[in-house]
């Protein structure tokens, strides 16, 4: 009887089934860039739109019925998104994060136009998640806070959250059934032009408060935002000032015990980063790949969607699914032709052991080219990144580098310095390699020599 006991503790501890962990799923969909005036008839040198007839100079390639890599989101890839959604693990989904760029970045219609199209993508989310909460924060290609964009959401949020969104774009959300809170931020306040505004220090004092009660009330908070900290490869995405980029990393290093998930879009790429405290890996963030195939200025990758995995009672994230259109093969395929499948599950695809700051850390460490046996690992790291679609530009050493600061050096000024000591190895490689090889040659002839002397 003793052994079966022993037997059974071990099975519970294997299983975890004697955790009593409840298991839930969480959406996590971000720049839309929805475009209303995409037509397949359009023409890319327009960003999609229908060129006028007058000024057409010859013809131009027909654009695919799903959209096309060159521009931002049609009607029918979005509504193809949130007809796959429903379609996966509906009665376990608790929530969905929504993490702004409504709008595509080159539609010019005027506020009563870009307020209707807002509004056509909340109906369908409605529609898609009828019975859950989606959790709509602003980018910065999204309309300031206002009345209008309240009402519009009113029926997501709860009458606390509505007051703090009305005036800053910003909220909290307490999950009643567990000790997670939802904290959701206006990034904008971030940026330069925001940075030393009334609502942008309106929005500090209140994360502020707002995490330090969570802390007093053993709450594990998910922070949610458009814009992630840190330095991109691509200096137009660096949304947050250099003073407010500070600021939100020691607020993460301050409350790092509590804060169990960051979440963010914006770069319209499939990246992580991660926060440390004296060295030390304290906190981590993810950043989902958009919806929208177009990077601006240039640059694409297939359309994506997230589903995470997570203790609903603690919010430990346990992992995520990645999915995404093959749009080329969707638009080939014509009506119907839309198939988002897995592209890869995060633990088993890198071998992770759990989603963990230390986790990502040792992953991160994994992408420093250098060391022949961790070049697949960036290679994996890379095909994910643009969400499979195959890249048309070289990452040489100096890039991949420029991925591993980006990832791991999150303050500007350590992001400069952790590049240019990479360029640096890099250039002091290379001239070595410029030495070492003439004599590899020479060395390579002599032996030829010998070996026809013998």
């Amino acid at each position: 009887m003793k052994i079966a006991n022993v037997v059974l503790s071990l099975a519970c501890v294997i299983s975890f089934s004697c955790t009593h962990a409840k298991i839930g799923y969480f959406w996590h969909i971000t720049d839309f860039h929805y475009d209303p005036l995409y037509t397949p008839q359009g023409d890319t040198r327009r960003f999609c739109r229908r060129i006028d007839e007058r000024s057409s100079s010859g013809h131009h390639q027909a654009l695919g019925r799903f959209g096309d890599y060159s521009c931002d989101s049609s009607l029918e890839l979005i509504e193809s998104a949130a007809k796959y959604m429903r379609t996966r693990h509906s009665e376990n989904v608790e929530f969905v994060l929504w993490t702004g760029d409504i709008i595509a970045a080159q539609y010019s219609g005027n506020e009563d136009d870009r307020y209707r199209a807002i509004r056509n993508m909340t109906e369908l989310l409605s529609r898609t998640f009828s019975s859950h909460f989606v959790f709509p924060v602003l980018g910065h290609l999204d309309p300031s806070p206002s009345e209008s964009l309240t009402n519009l959401w009113m029926h997501w949020l709860p009458l606390e959250a509505l007051q703090t969104f009305k005036i800053g774009g910003y909220y909290t959300i307490e999950q009643s059934h567990s000790k997670l809170r939802i904290v959701a931020l206006n990034t904008n306040l971030f940026g330069i032009r925001e940075v030393n505004s009334v609502p942008a220090k309106a929005q500090w004092e209140w994360l502020d408060a707002v995490l330090d009660k969570a802390q007093a009330n053993k709450e594990m908070v998910y922070i949610v935002g458009h814009a992630a900290p840190g330095t991109d490869l691509r200096p137009t995405y660096n949304a947050l000032s250099v003073d407010a980029n500070a600021k939100y990393l020691r607020m993460v290093r301050r409350h790092a015990k509590i804060i169990a998930g960051q979440f963010f879009g914006h770069l319209h790429a499939d990246t992580f980063r991660v926060i440390y405290d004296k060295d030390q890996p304290v906190s981590w963030a993810l950043l989902a790949p958009s919806v929208s195939p177009h990077h601006d200025p240039a640059g694409s990758s297939n359309p994506g969607l997230r589903l995470y995995k997570f203790d609903s009672d603690t919010g430990k994230v346990l992992d995520y699914t990645q999915y995404y259109l093959d749009l080329a093969a969707a638009n080939r395929a014509g009506s119907g032709g839309a198939e988002w499948i897995a592209e890869y599950n995060l633990t088993q695809y890198y071998g992770l052991r759990d989603v963990s700051a230390e986790s990502l850390h040792n992953l991160a460490d994994k992408l420093r080219i250098g060391v022949p046996q961790e070049t697949a690992m960036f290679n994996k790291y890379l095909r994910a990144y643009n969400v499979k679609q195959e890249s048309t530009d070289n990452c040489d050493g100096a890039c991949a580098h420029q991925h591993f600061c980006a990832i791991t050096c999150l303050e500007h000024v350590a992001y400069r310095q952790c590049v240019e000591a990479a360029a640096s190895a890099l250039a002091a490689s290379a001239q070595s390699s410029e030495v070492v090889t003439p004599m590899i040659n020479m060395l390579s002839i002599l032996v030829m020599i010998l070996v026809i002397l013998l």
